[in-house]
């Protein structure tokens, strides 16, 4: 089945399942998500999620609000049943609210970069905290809750947090000097440069700088949405057969008559699908959920590095 064919056939699933009620870019992005990721949407296997996070989560809860089809999906691709994957995501909450972190929307984001392995937690909020305490050094104001998912992300790689939040504002500052606007999301492309290296490098600026030129050349919209995408492209050196793999694909999925209003939508997907038919080892490493949505904005980025985590396991454990 061809990729648009299969993107529209998952769409139409999810959108008799959601209903009209979500925004059509959260369920564009969704449908992305699964076909990126090579997973079958199982009407059933989503309810029984959907259906445990609204017997655990109280109604106030993050987990049951505008979020909450985002939540589902992260949880539906894993290996775990329905219940075991609900209740998991809840105790790492509650173990980040015992370590100190404010409860909201970003902290179950975090949850879900954490370990399954309980043993690893106390390490991983550690240097989680550790890491946000670094970045504040640099960013007092800037710095907040909605960095809490890419903290336990970056957190958890090898290297020294202080090291890395130097990095990063070494990489924000020079970004600003090439007309991008700063803010939370060149925060994050920001975070998004170290993932590869702690180190700064002297080549990803100007890397970052011509991808966004290029695309734009193409008439593919870089905005502040797309800061995180155009940053994980410039981390893993994308080749330019990757680059113009990327673009191609952008351009047959921004045709499909789904896309005709939010093309926006189309870069990610396209982003994380090139990435998978040029089998490269970051095969899904920038999965996002990009829509114009601020408010869904840190769910899209946290679906893109939960996805990254996914694949480092999958490559670690088949090359043993």
């Amino acid at each position: 089945m061809m990729i648009n064919e299969k993107l529209e056939q998952t769409f139409n699933m999810l959108k008799k399942y959601l209903g009209w009620s979500v925004d059509k870019r959260v369920t564009l992005a969704l449908a992305g998500y699964y076909i990126t990721l090579e997973k079958e949407f199982n009407e059933k296997r989503f309810h029984e999620i959907a259906t445990h996070i609204k017997k655990r989560a109280g109604i106030f809860s993050p987990l049951r609000s505008h979020l909450h089809p985002l939540f589902v999906a992260t949880l539906d691709v894993s290996d775990l049943e329905p219940q075991q994957a609900v209740d998991l995501l809840i105790e790492k909450a509650e173990a980040l609210k015992t370590a100190s972190f404010k409860m909201n929307s970003y902290t179950y984001l975090a949850a879900l970069m954490m370990s399954e392995d309980k043993e690893k937690w106390p390490h991983e909020m550690e240097r989680a905290k550790q890491l946000m305490a670094d970045m504040k050094k640099h960013h007092r104001f800037l710095t907040s809750t909605d960095d809490y998912p890419y903290a336990m992300f970056l957190g958890k790689l090898e290297g020294d947090t202080a090291v890395r939040a130097e990095t990063m504002n070494r990489y924000y500052v020079d970004l600003k000097k090439h007309k991008f606007y700063g803010g939370n999301e060149l925060q994050w492309m920001s975070q998004v440069l170290t993932y590869t290296n702690p180190e700064y490098e002297e080549d990803l600026v100007p890397r970052a700088v011509i991808i966004r030129d290029g695309l734009k050349t193409v008439k593919i919209k870089t905005s502040v949405p797309q800061y995180p995408i155009i940053g994980f492209m410039a981390a893993l050196k994308l080749n330019e057969d990757q680059l113009n793999e990327v673009v191609t694909t952008y351009e047959t999925i921004a045709n499909m008559k789904l896309f005709s209003w939010y093309k926006d939508s189309a870069l990610p997907i396209a982003f994380g699908l090139a990435l998978i038919s040029s089998k490269d080892i970051y095969a899904t490493a920038a999965i996002s959920m990009a829509t114009s949505l601020e408010l869904i904005l840190q769910a899209q980025q946290a679906m893109m590095i939960s996805t990254i985590a996914a694949t480092s396991v999958a490559a670690s454990s088949s090359s043993n």
